[in-house]
């Protein structure tokens, strides 16, 4: 089976809007209904939906109409403007047509620049599978403005297929067998991102480099001093399924906590509080060299520090004088299919002030303290989906550091996104680095005997 770049299409044609004219990131987009129970045939079902398009169509949120071609009839070389709410209209050319499937390829000043293929086949255990599959990335700055930031045309889009694949399920004559599936992969395309690659090894190297430097004059730049206590993580997701197990699984999993302060200010005054959670997730890897992986793909790293929780709030440090009440938030987003998220944890109201380590390990140790771990997307509310209890007595790292990489330690499905969060892991290699090597023990000075006093 091809790779989605491989079979991402390319063809060249009067007034075609390729995916390489786009801006913005690719996406491979399917949209997959099984139906039982159907009369007919998957020939019979896609000439159906050839003969009306309007028919499978949500019309309040896209009208086919056709501007090219024979009606009631779908041909190589016809053309359709796809009327939508809003300042487009979403031309299209008919560029395939088989027994079992057709596709569209977008013309200029559609919102998207690529193509998009439905078609029908027949399920290994009986029905008809019916998939509306898009290569795609946004048409022009605005477009991908209001589908990667304002979200509007991302959830206009999944609204218009998802029904639309469940209207196919009814023309059919038969019904729909569980939900709609709908699957997102990013791609790139070969040479769009050399000049993005290339700002990223010098942000890199920059970031890499100074924090070296730091971690020279102190062996830990940042967080200097921390508590590291026993964690357990209740998981019990949310309102929506994310694909990813950490926001979607129900189950109790052990871990490690470490709070610490950023600067290591004196404890009256406000100073970024941190919160690094270590834990083992369930490993899903289990074919050739998995037992060599291990290590690595079962430990999972989620580095959290006290910010707001508006939509401008959650990507700025805010400095906390108190451990609880406090919000926990990753700052930097992590990418699930084409949206954008932040992870988050909401100290509870236990009231522990002022925010040292002293303070910390005598009410940690007379309490757990309980924080409620919560998911938004960049735009949108938070959402609850674990607990995250944390349990005495405390302990010092003081002598033995304890060290976070989140990139060599990922959490299952949850992508790093954007430039910060790829220098991430190349930064921190490089201070730990450093410090290994600057944390040798020096030798004892040599013990002089006292002269006599005369």
């Amino acid at each position: 089976m091809l790779s989605g770049v491989e079979r991402f299409p390319h063809r060249d044609g009067t007034r075609l809007q390729s995916a390489r004219q786009g801006v913005g990131p690719t996406y491979q987009r399917r949209y997959i209904v099984r139906i039982s129970g159907s009369p007919l045939t998957a020939a019979q079902l896609i000439k159906r939906l050839c003969d009306d398009l309007n028919a499978a169509s949500p019309v309040e949120v896209a009208v086919f109409d056709k501007t090219s071609g024979v009606l009631r009839r779908l041909d190589v070389g016809d053309e359709y403007v796809v009327h939508m709410p809003g300042p487009w209209d979403c031309p299209v050319r008919v560029v395939e047509r088989t027994p079992l499937s057709f596709r569209f390829a977008t013309l200029e000043g559609h919102m998207e620049a690529g193509e998009i293929e439905f078609r029908v086949g027949e399920a290994r255990e009986g029905g008809l599978v019916f998939t509306i599959e898009s290569w795609a990335r946004s048409g022009d700055r605005l477009a991908e403005l209001l589908y990667e930031k304002v979200g509007i045309a991302k959830e206009m889009q999944l609204h218009m297929w998802t029904h639309f694949c469940a209207r196919v399920a009814e023309l059919s004559g038969g019904h729909m067998v569980g939900e709609v599936e709908a699957h997102t992969e990013r791609m790139d395309i070969s040479g769009s991102r050399r000049g993005k690659r290339s700002i990223f090894r010098a942000v890199e190297v920059v970031c890499a480099r100074c924090f070296a430097l730091a971690a020279r004059l102190r062996n830990r730049p940042l967080h200097p001093r921390g508590l590291v206590f026993d964690a357990t993580l209740t998981l019990h997701g949310t309102s929506q399924s994310w694909g990813v197990p950490l926001l979607d699984g129900h189950t109790e999993l052990p871990g490690k906590v470490r709070l610490s302060r950023a600067v290591g200010l004196p404890p009256v005054l406000p100073d970024v509080l941190g919160l690094a959670l270590r834990w083992t997730q369930p490993q899903a890897d289990t074919g050739p060299g998995a037992s060599d992986r291990a290590g690595d793909q079962a430990t999972a790293e989620l580095l959290l520090a006290t910010t707001g929780r508006s939509v401008l709030g959650r990507h700025l440090l805010r400095p906390m004088t108190k451990w609880s009440p406090a919000f926990y938030g990753s700052l930097l987003t992590y990418r699930v299919g084409d949206r954008r998220v932040l992870l988050g944890a909401v100290a509870r109201r236990t009231h522990l002030g002022p925010a040292d380590l002293e303070t910390l390990a005598r009410a940690v140790d007379e309490r757990p303290l309980l924080l409620d771990l919560v998911v938004a997307t960049e735009f949108g509310p938070w959402e609850r989906f674990g607990e995250l209890r944390l349990t005495g007595p405390a302990h010092s790292d003081d002598r033995e550091p304890m060290r976070f990489n989140p990139a060599r330690h990922p959490i299952q499905e949850l992508h790093p996104a954007g430039l910060l969060q790829q220098v991430r892991g190349s930064t921190y290699a490089s201070v730990q680095r450093v410090a290994h090597h600057g944390a040798r023990p020096r030798p004892a000075p040599e013990h002089r005997p006292e002269k006599p006093s005369s």
